[in-house]
């Protein structure tokens, strides 16, 4: 069984990819079995997300069979590790893994979100180095690992992850990047980093690792204050653990590498001045590191104790920066050559959405100064739908809002709509979707930018906006309440429809329809600036209700956790 990794990106059609500017190359080292392996070069190129490898030249390094037809690059792998398919878009923060048929003939495809999403350079696809080791080790079950110290990637080809099963092929699970030693009894750990936290009657040393638990044995200080940890099998750079202190119980750390694989951390107190009471030593496995206490005159328990309450300190205000609802993205559609809908009096709705977005970004400022307001435009400018949700994603926004207003045949049409991304439950939100994703026609080379937009995509966009769709569907309820209870616009409930522009976007996203310009009664409400103003007002009490909703659940998930 082949596996085949599809990369999907547009190419230079007819021409072979150029030189990119600023590409260097890393070592490959490759592990195929007991004392063999190879190793090559690997193209690779700094950037802001930092190091990106060229995933063509990371595939031949793996001595993957390179396929190219059209936008298409297909990867089979000759050595049958049932790996199954993998595929990315340029583009795109999701990959589809895909793994081999069961004895029943039954595959279960997953989704796999990617830190950073694929870009192209002059006609080559680059992925951030990690991503892209991660993305692998994942697909193919194997171990993969870049040192940058050494500027060098090894690749554990020989043999499956410690412990694994077929059936988790394409489950992301701590120690994805773990790499086994030759001989698969023994396993490695690589050693990160350092903390020391300094109290007020001992100091707490924590060695934080990567990959499984090392054997490790513990000499305690002797007469001089020199103690010892020495793992047996275990990598990491030196200089990371070399640190000396001016003042305080700990004097010095320091390490070494030994022979056979293994690392020795020395640490040394300052005994002249410190009479030592207790010294323990234990393996964390929660965060994987490797703690040392010493005190000079109080109950180790209580330094653990108090060591565990700052970590979930320290884990509970990283969670809460990382979900705290500090950005929004508004979206006013069309502008530019693209007037959107004009109502019987001429009304156009680019700029009837400008507007409310402007207004609403005015009232979020006010009301909010700590979250930040990005539009995907702040003028009479042209966006392609594609580049307002990438827009969102670089912002890490964590609400995406596309504001508009809607048209129907019929002039009797009339209502605010708010809609979430999924397939059309009936005629009119086909409609409203067709009419709205025929922005795209006005786009430069649209043929072959959204070739890729089929059916089948907008599935796979479905399923990837589905780990949001309770809270974009919470969000659009409340944002209609809103609009319904600051204007005379009545709603005509939260539906779903296959827009373009929600799916791009890794958030909760809506899409707000204030009404219908068809209708000439609602035009001319529309076109007032009051009343665009209540409807601003309308979507951000709406917004209000869904934040406070949105807090509530992050908080009481951290309590959890915690």
């Amino acid at each position: 069984m082949f596996a085949v990794l599809m990369c999907l990106f547009p190419f230079r059609s007819g021409a072979a990819p150029g030189p990119v500017e600023g590409v260097t190359s890393v070592e490959l080292h490759a592990v195929t079995g007991f004392q063999q392996g190879y190793t090559v070069r690997v193209a690779v190129r700094d950037a802001q997300r930092g190091r990106e490898v060229d995933m063509s030249s990371l595939a031949s390094s793996l001595r993957l069979v390179r396929h190219e037809s059209g936008p298409v690059l297909g990867l089979e792998d000759p050595s049958e590790r049932q790996a199954g398919s993998c595929s990315i878009t340029a583009g795109g923060h999701f990959a589809l893994i895909t793994p081999v048929s069961d004895a029943q003939g039954r595959t279960a495809g997953r989704l796999v979100q990617l830190a950073s999403a694929p870009a192209v350079r002059e006609g080559r696809l680059f992925l951030p180095l990690d991503t892209a080791l991660r993305l692998l080790s994942v697909w193919m079950d194997r171990d993969f690992n870049y040192d940058p110290a050494r500027g060098r990637i090894t690749a554990f080809l020989w043999s499956s992850r410690p412990g694994s099963q077929l059936s988790e092929i394409g489950i992301m699970k701590e120690g994805d990047r773990f790499i086994g030693v030759a001989g698969g009894s023994q396993q490695q750990t690589r050693l990160s980093g350092l903390q020391v936290d300094e109290l007020a009657n001992g100091v707490v040393i924590r060695i934080n690792a990567s990959g499984r638990e090392s054997v490790a044995s513990f000499i305690k200080p002797d007469a001089e204050g020199k103690a010892y940890l020495t793992f047996q099998h275990a990598t990491g750079d030196p200089s990371l653990f070399f640190r000396a202190f001016s003042r305080g119980l700990l004097k010095e750390v320091n390490a070494v590498r030994l022979d056979g694989g293994g690392m020795q951390v020395g640490l040394v107190f300052n005994t002249a001045l410190f009479s030592l009471k207790s010294t323990q030593y234990r393996w964390d496995r929660k965060t994987n590191s490797y703690v040392v206490a010493v005190l000079t005159d109080v109950d180790v328990q209580a330094v653990y104790q108090a060591e565990k309450e700052k970590a979930i300190m320290r884990g509970l205000l990283h969670d809460q920066a990382k979900w705290n609802f500090d950005t929004i993205v508004l979206d006013a559609g069309h502008g530019g050559k693209d007037p959107g809908a004009i109502g019987p009096g001429g009304t156009q709705e680019k700029g009837v959405v400008l507007n409310i977005a402007k207004d609403l970004g005015a009232i979020i400022r006010r009301e909010w100064p700590g979250v930040r307001v990005v539009y995907t435009r702040s003028d009479d400018t042209f966006i392609p739908l594609k580049e307002r949700g990438t827009i969102a994603n670089r912002h890490n926004a964590k609400l995406f809002v596309s504001i508009h207003c809607n048209a129907a045949r019929s002039r009797a049409a009339k209502g605010a709509e708010v809609y979430i991304l999924g397939p059309h439950k009936n005629e009119d939100a086909l409609q409203v979707a067709m009419l709205e994703n025929a922005v795209i026609r006005q786009e430069e080379g649209y043929e072959e930018r959204y070739k890729g937009f089929s059916e089948e995509h907008m599935i796979l966009s479905s399923l990837a906006q589905s780990a949001f769709t309770l809270q974009s569907t919470e969000a659009a309820r409340h944002v209609l309440e809103g609009m319904e209870e600051k204007t005379s616009i009545n709603g005509r409930g939260v539906r779903q429809a296959g827009f373009m522009v929600l799916w791009t976007p890794s958030m909760p996203s809506i899409l707000v329809e204030a009404g219908y310009l068809s209708n000439p009664q609602e035009e001319q409400k529309l076109k007032k600036r009051s009343v665009q103003r209540a409807i601003a007002e309308g979507i951000f009490n709406g917004i209000k209700q869904y934040k406070s909703s949105y807090e509530q659940q992050q908080l009481a998930a951290m309590e959890q956790t915690g």
